[in-house]
């Protein structure tokens, strides 16, 4: 091979490389938390974390249109189908920029009655941006905007992962719903106890939580919410963190 061709496909990949270090992962550096850490949950709120989101996400919309949607998305739609409710009002907390309130009906193959909830004041703005007809609200999802019983559907959109007030976010979804709580995309184990971490997503500190599934079901129970069915979800597994396998479920709840 001649000495500069070589010289300019080495130069290629250095730059790719060096390019590819500069581009934060949408997680990594992963890490338990030590007692007496404080979890990390304002990540979600920098602007460069909701844009480098929503943006990864555009690939994953664009195959979903040409009709090979990625199987968390699949799940959500069966979850829903689920209920057995023709024209539900659905919630989601922890919409993100938006993307469930076109892939949901595109997958349904119906129109959607939604509203999409999320704490991150960027990921609101890109969702009211992206989806100007589609109604987006700000708020926590320990402390939700909404009245008791304010909608057929909660779901909660794989955002429950990331709050460490997890037992608070659970008991007002069951507030908020006069029907059903879907919990979507939730990581387990089977023998650890719940296990928070910090991890690094889209470059920004986070905190997530890896349920024990016994412990998960059982606070569904406590706050009134029946398992009615449970779909696997993506795979999503850190046992080198954790020391055992994980892997992601969503659950279809109905109030007593």
């Amino acid at each position: 091979m001649p000495h500069s061709s070589f010289s300019i496909r080495a130069k290629g990949l250095l730059r790719r490389l060096l390019l590819r270090r500069t581009e934060p992962l949408a997680s990594d550096d992963y890490q338990l938390l030590k007692q007496g850490d404080a979890p990390e949950a304002n990540g979600w709120k920098v602007r460069s974390a909701a844009e480098r989101q929503h943006e990864a996400f555009q690939s994953l919309l664009k195959d979903a249109r040409a009709g090979n949607p990625r199987t968390d998305f699949l799940v959500a739609a069966e979850a829903i189908k689920f209920t057995g409710l023709s024209d539900p009002l659905l919630i989601e907390v922890g919409c993100g920029s938006g993307y469930y309130s076109e892939v949901l009906p595109l997958l349904l193959q119906r129109p959607l009655r939604y509203i999409g909830i999320d704490f991150s004041l960027p990921m609101v703005a890109l969702a009211h941006t992206t989806y100007g007809s589609v109604p987006f609200l700000a708020g926590d999802a320990c402390r939700l905007p909404l009245p008791d019983e304010s909608c057929d559907i909660l779901l909660s959109g794989t955002s429950l992962m990331h709050i460490a007030d997890y037992r608070q976010a659970i008991a007002e979804s069951a507030r908020a719903s006069r029907a059903w709580c879907i919990f979507h995309t939730v990581p387990l184990v089977a023998n650890r106890s719940t296990t928070l971490l910090h991890k690094l997503a889209y470059g920004q500190r986070v905190v997530e939580v890896i349920f024990n599934q016994t412990e998960f079901e059982a606070m569904l129970g406590e706050q009134g919410l029946l398992i009615r069915a449970r779909f696997e979800s993506i795979p999503y597994d850190v046992s080198s963190v954790l020391g055992e396998p994980s892997w992601t479920s969503t659950y279809v709840c109905q109030k007593k």
